[in-house]
């Protein structure tokens, strides 16, 4: 009996430790301080007179919501679906009447919008929105001076302090870097509405920097530059962001352009959205080729400014990104602070409501467990897939020739022999099987077309290639190369500093060796629910897309291949085409099961689903094979974190565990898959750890094994030991495969075998 008692009170004490352990856990963010779970607008319908025939009636209804704000002083208004105007207020201006558009309003009267609809949902988020930038405006003018605003590429509301930021030592004659923060509302289905703080430093040209700054000052630079920002934009529209393609020789924003029938400088002036010095500054300023989407167009340098991201200044300028980089360190504690502090004071003025500290108590909180998830050679367990080093792979590689190679005109053999040498060795830690000796090297070859001809006369078979970059070798053309052959690829480069090449150097190069050479460097060990196949969906761009493609896995994290679909056009993939890819899918499946049929399918949607849940369903019935469609999105989602008392009293925000959630609904929660921890100790505390958000869209396995899923397909990468992917590894080869499509021949990928992780 007392035994008995003892445990019972034990069991109490440690469900009190983790009701106290999980009160701790928060978001960054804000809350309406009242509920719109029934709140009533006002109610319009379109009536057209005029219309593009060739647009949808989402987006017609866009651009006369827009057009309508125009008219009636930037009032709170949207569409909702492709017929219908909401808006806060009544509005008095019924009609648009432009050259392309004709449209007038009927007035419907009032209508109660119910958060649990989901079109309906999304409109209220969007008229949330919109008064967020009115109010941010408006404390932006209380502020003295010290807060601006403006309209973030998202749509989302920016804060910004009007000066450079004090904690960014590093300079530049060319940028700035400011101290803002984002605010994205989320109207959830029960009325509550959310309001996400997101703060960073964000990266921009200085006032007297535009393209034509760099064309005169630094032309080298020109190369490097891949986006540009318009110095202008329409009024309740961020500045619009392209594509930067190249430089018109001898052509001028005074030069008249056939396909105009007038010069740039002349159609801007009919805009009126520039000033008189602007104009003036464009009559002489380069033409410029641009890319909106799919669509090229012409442009004047001195109206846009480039975008620095940290790609374009490692290539421009890597000393002073080296010093920012180390300025950029910010703990969560003091972001969770200063975002605070930035939107003290914001009220919503046409809602009429303020913003008060999140209330949790109908946000549903939890700790997800991955705890010894994966499995090594021997039956050994782990949560850390670096263990591999300790414990062995799990399954060996099906290549069998590992064969160093040394590329570039500058090279010095020796080290570099000694260099490729380090990473077999490191190679030799993580097979079962032993490895023959490395002695000897073949000849260094200078380009890829050396290497094609040495492949011609001799293509070694079922064969990896460790390839040792030097100098300014093509590593594109020398991947297409060996792609064209059926050669598998790990590129390392031979020209780092000496500091650069340390154990855990080697031995991420030589997981890369060994996952692309078919290797299984772990195992997941017992995954929870019922799935048997993970497919990772994604779409190979951003306007007409290239083929969609399927990642496949086995729930016990052995990949399957890729399967691609036919091309598309928009975010949405075709009903037929989505049909295929499942049927490809599945029958790939059934050659690895001996045509036993999956309990469950689990789907991973990188991004929205668009697509149709009744190809979904359809596809379902016709295999009686159960579905889960689960949306992964990496971006939108408000910041975690764990509050916790300092020795003298004081509060303080860390990073969350990895596997800390908070469900938003019954059908999406937020996910960290990642801890402060993990990060180490020099960056641990100095970044904020970005969750996922996580969305069910149909099946009926329940949300939470969802995301522990999610969760375990995280720990896995196969060519990073020490640090795991945010993403679940569906998703995330997914991404790491649609960078290696914008950048290899196609014809040379078709040659490789699928079941071969190139894109890592």
């Amino acid at each position: 009996m007392l035994k008995k008692e003892l445990y019972e009170q034990l069991v109490d004490a440690a469900n009190i430790i983790q009701r106290q352990f999980m009160e701790n856990l928060a978001l960054s963010a804000l809350q309406l301080e009242a509920n719109l779970i029934h709140y009533s607008v006002c109610h319009y319908q379109i009536v057209y007179q005029k219309f593009d025939e060739t647009a949808s009636g989402e987006q017609l209804a866009r651009k006369v919501a827009y057009e309508l704000q125009r008219v009636n002083g930037f009032a709170v208004l949207t569409n909702l679906g492709s017929r219908r105007i909401i808006s806060l207020k009544p509005i008095s201006q019924l009609t648009i009447d432009l050259p392309q558009l004709q449209a007038n309003l009927q007035d419907y009267g009032k209508l109660e919008l119910d958060c649990g609809e989901e079109q309906q949902q999304q409109a209220l988020q969007r008229l949330v929105n919109q008064d967020i930038n009115k109010a941010a405006w408006k404390l932006t003018q209380e502020s003295q001076g010290k807060l601006a605003s403006k309209k973030a590429a998202s749509g989302n509301t920016e804060i910004f302090e009007s000066s450079p930021s004090t904690r960014i030592n590093a300079r530049a004659t060319y940028l700035d870097a400011f101290c803002s923060v984002q605010l994205s509302p989320e109207v959830l289905a029960d009325g509550t509405v959310l309001i996400g703080l997101h703060l960073k430093h964000s990266l921009v040209a200085k006032s007297n920097i535009s393209l034509q700054w760099i064309i005169d000052k630094r032309p080298d630079w020109i190369p490097s530059i891949k986006k540009v920002r318009h110095r202008y934009f329409e009024s309740g529209k961020a500045p619009l962001v392209a594509e930067f393609l190249r430089v018109e020789d001898s052509l001028n924003g005074n030069s008249r352009l056939p396909h105009l029938g007038k010069s740039l400088v002349d159609y801007h002036q009919e805009k009126g959205l520039l000033s008189s010095q602007q104009l003036t500054e464009a009559a002489t300023s380069s033409l410029i080729k641009v890319k909106y989407g799919q669509n090229e167009a012409d442009h004047v340098a001195s109206l846009v400014e480039p975008m620095f991201d940290f790609d374009t200044l490692s290539k421009i300028d890597s000393v002073f990104l080296n010093n920012l980089a180390k300025d950029l360190k910010w703990s969560l504690d003091d972001r969770i602070k200063v975002s605070a502090k930035m939107v003290k004071g914001l009220y919503l003025p046409n809602f009429n409501y303020r913003l008060m500290p999140v209330d949790y108590q109908n946000l549903k909180k939890s700790c997800l467990q991955y705890e010894r998830m994966l499995r090594f050679a021997n039956g050994a367990k782990s949560n850390r897939e670096q263990d591999v080093l300790k414990y062995k792979a799990f399954g060996d590689m099906t290549r069998t020739q590992v064969i160093p190679l040394i590329i570039g005109k500058q090279n010095n053999t020796e080290r570099n022999q000694r260099l490729l040498s380090e990473v077999y060795k490191s190679l030799g830690q993580l097979t079962k099987a032993t490895l023959p000796p490395l002695t000897k090297f073949p000849d260094p070859v200078e380009n890829a077309s050396e290497l094609d001809a040495r492949l011609n006369r001799k293509s070694p078979a079922n064969a990896i290639l460790l390839i040792g970059l030097t100098d300014k070798s093509d590593k594109v053309a020398i991947r297409d190369t060996a792609f064209s052959y059926g050669l598998a690829t790990q590129f390392m480069r031979l020209d780092h500093h000496s500091g650069i090449y340390s154990a855990s150097y080697f031995n991420n190069v030589a997981a890369g060796v060994f996952s692309k050479g078919g290797g299984q460097l772990c195992s997941i060990n017992d995954m929870p629910g019922e799935t048997d196949l993970f497919i990772g969906l994604d779409m190979g761009g951003v306007n007409v897309r290239a083929p969609g493609f399927a990642f496949l896995f086995l729930s016990s994290g052995t990949q399957l291949g890729w399967q691609l679909a036919d091309k598309q056009q928009g975010e949405r993939m075709q009903d037929e085409a989505l049909m295929n890819l499942l049927e490809k899918s599945l029958k790939t499946y059934l050659r690895s099961s001996d045509g036993v049929l999956p309990r469950r399918i689990t789907l991973h949607r990188d991004g929205k689903f668009y697509e149709s849940i009744d190809v979904i369903e359809q596809f379902s019935k016709n295999h009686t094979v159960k579905i889960d469609v689960l949306e992964v999105l990496k971006s939108g989602a408000p910041v975690l974190y764990r509050r916790e008392q300092s020795a003298d009293g004081t509060k303080k925000f860390i990073n969350p565990n990895a596997g800390d959630a908070l469900y938003l609904s019954d059908r999406e929660i937020i996910l960290s898959t990642y801890s402060g921890a993990e990060l180490g100790k020099s960056w641990g505390d100095k970044v904020s750890v970005r969750p996922l958000r996580l969305r069910k869209r149909y099946g009926e396995t329940s949300l939470e094994v969802l995301a522990q899923q999610v969760l375990i397909l995280s720990r896995i990468h196969g060519a990073s030991l020490y640090r795991h992917p945010r993403l679940p590894v569906t998703t995330h080869h997914a991404d790491r495969f649609a960078t290696l499509r914008q950048e290899t021949c196609i014809d040379a990928l078709s040659k490789m075998d699928r079941l071969c992780p190139v894109y890592l």
